[in-house]
């Protein structure tokens, strides 16, 4: 016999807005970083090539991810609202 579970709509739901949290979460570290940053106090070649890099590379990549993060917990949250509908109907 082969038996096979739907989904638990409200353990989805609750991963979605646990994926949101953590989307929340690395816009506060991203920002966190960058002010900590702007506070140091450090001059010279290498302090510029690392606010540089801080600003080109990692700030973009931090955004892409919280993005990602969030795009995920969207189609979660569809995901259950669909099963949600369809289970019943």
């Amino acid at each position: 016999m082969n038996a096979t579970q739907g989904m638990n709509v409200e353990e989805v739901k609750r991963m979605s807005a646990q994926l949101r949290e953590a989307a929340e979460e690395i816009t506060r570290i991203e920002q966190e970083l960058t002010n900590g940053l702007a506070e140091v106090v450090w001059t010279g070649p290498d302090a510029e090539r690392f606010r540089g890099q801080w600003q080109s590379e990692m700030v973009p990549a931090l955004q892409q991810i919280k993005n990602s993060v969030n795009e995920l917990g969207d189609a979660a949250d569809r995901n259950a609202s669909e099963q949600q509908s369809t289970s019943s109907s």
